[in-house]
């Protein structure tokens, strides 16, 4: 079906477009313009009432039932994103990967599923946050080879540890294979930090948590992440994660431009030992284990903590994760790009999801 979206603040990287529409053709942007497109009379007219119309969220880091949080997660703008794996044992692993990869292949409707993220298991035990210290474990090139054999190309994303034995061997292989390494829980100096990068580590998991703390005389990982112009940094802003000034300084240091958005959400994660509270989920002894954020209110909380415009908060959410991976036909609201669009209001809150021009979530009007 062809659509257009009219009546709408268009969000690009160059400002807000407003009064703008939208037209929609076999899944794709075929028109942006500040009045209605040639040709639709033949499409289905969405007004978007004065609505932003931003491009479509894509959440790097999302545990649970990957096909539930496809459809729960397009309520709040996400189009696309990544099925996280937490540290558990190779059997288990192994197990995880074959049914997201099924999920995948058999996906209707809601979110696309873009890939699977592996956090860990080559985590450090002295940074493992909410993770299972007795999963974590050194690379084996085995290993790594399997979880690349048996996720079929869908392997998007692993958390590395630089510090552990056999670890830059891993970035390598993965790095040969076209998968983002990803540095975090970790207690890596700046010069293992650097090392990583240098073969290839190009991103920071949940930057600030799981990893050393700055320190002036003593330069450690994030040093490395703050200063390295080559790795992109990954952020949980609840506003519990991380401080509205430690985002600041964060963006002052990368560019907004290294800085993607995140949830590490964990509310489509029923099997999760963790609990719901004042904000975050936190196991039993009161470490905080991640999020139930939405990525409609990270680009909100962007705009709250920072200076940024919405067009960049949004590109926080968008561009960046898309840049990221490699998607050449994501993260902005541009002509031949896939139709993957977020309406939402002023107060931020999200009317209208399409996912390459189909709709997964249409709020009812009141």
């Amino acid at each position: 079906m062809n659509f257009l979206i009219f009546n709408a603040n268009i969000v690009t990287p160059d400002g807000v477009i407003k009064d703008g529409s939208i037209l929609i053709k076999d899944g794709r942007i075929a028109k942006i313009g500040r009045k209605p497109a040639s040709g639709f009379l033949s499409s289905r007219l969405i007004d978007a009432d004065g609505c932003f119309a931003a491009p479509g969220f894509i959440d790097l880091q999302l545990y649970g039932d990957p096909k539930r949080a496809a459809f729960h997660e397009a309520m709040f703008g996400t189009t696309g994103f990544l099925a996280a794996i937490p540290c558990s044992a190779p059997k288990a692993t192994l197990k995880k990967i074959d049914s997201i990869v099924s999920d995948i292949k058999a996906q209707d409707g809601g979110a696309r599923i873009l890939g699977i993220n592996l956090e860990g298991p080559y985590l450090s035990k002295t940074k493992p946050g909410a993770q299972d210290k007795r999963s974590m474990r050194k690379p084996e090139n085995a290993e790594i080879k399997a979880f690349i054999e048996r996720s079929s190309g869908y392997l998007k994303l692993m958390t590395v540890a630089p510090e552990l034995g056999g670890a830059l061997e891993a970035v390598k292989i993965l790095k040969s294979k076209g998968i983002i390494v990803s540095i975090g829980h970790t207690k890596a100096t700046f010069a293992e930090a650097e090392n990583a990068a240098d073969l290839g580590a190009g991103c920071a998991t949940h930057v600030f948590n799981a990893m050393e703390g700055f320190h002036h005389r003593r330069p450690g990982v994030i040093d490395a992440v703050l200063k390295d112009r080559r790795i992109s940094a990954t952020v949980i802003l609840d506003g519990e994660h991380v401080s509205p000034t430690a985002f600041e300084m964060l963006l002052k240091c990368k560019g907004a431009d290294k800085v993607i958005l995140i949830t590490d959400s964990l509310r489509n994660d029923a099997s999760f030992e963790a609990k719901w509270d004042g904000g975050v989920y936190r196991l039993k002894d009161g470490t905080i284990a991640g999020s139930g954020l939405t990525m409609i209110n990270a680009v909100k909380n962007a705009v709250k903590f920072s200076e940024l415009s919405l067009p960049e908060a949004v590109n926080l959410a968008s561009g960046n994760p898309a840049r990221l991976l490699g998607l050449e036909n994501k993260g902005e609201i541009r002509q031949g790009y896939d139709a993957d669009i977020v309406l939402f209001d002023p107060k931020f809150d999200v009317w209208l999801t399409m996912a390459e021009g189909k709709i997964i979530h249409k709020r009812c009007a009141a």
